[in-house]
């Protein structure tokens, strides 16, 4: 019995992934942007943002000082010349402070456009923005 419990306790290690912390996954990229959240529409939001390009991907990085004071359906996406393009919405805000690593999608150019938006989709609206 032990001998199986072995057997099986080798062979989920095998077959796990290798953890990786996100930091690892943008060492050695590069810097694109750099800018700072400032709230909209009476919303309190603060904190940095980046934009890092590895290979051929480009990564939105949240700050560790990065806050917001929330709101319902809050969704992140690109605006250029205080135009929301709402084509650009790639992923719901995952938490309301603190880092967090966003990857791109693949075909999309950040020098398209010339700030971060944070965007309430329930109610069309912006909630901050990020102009770099």
């Amino acid at each position: 019995m032990k001998r199986v419990i072995w057997l099986l306790s080798a062979l989920t290690l095998a077959m796990s992934p290798m953890l990786v912390k996100a930091e690892d996954i943008l060492a050695g990229g590069e810097l694109i942007e750099t800018a700072s959240f400032s709230g909209q529409g009476g919303h309190t939001v603060s904190g940095e943002v980046q934009i890092i390009k590895k290979g051929e991907i480009h990564y939105l990085v949240l700050q560790d000082n990065f806050k917001f004071d929330g709101a319902p359906d809050p969704k992140i996406g690109f605006s250029k010349n205080d135009e929301f393009s709402e084509d650009t919405l790639f992923s719901g805000l995952n938490l309301d402070e603190g880092k967090q690593i966003y990857r791109l999608p693949f075909d999309f150019n950040p020098a398209k456009y010339d700030e971060v938006t944070i965007w309430c989709d329930k109610f069309n609206a912006y909630l901050a923005e990020a102009k770099y």
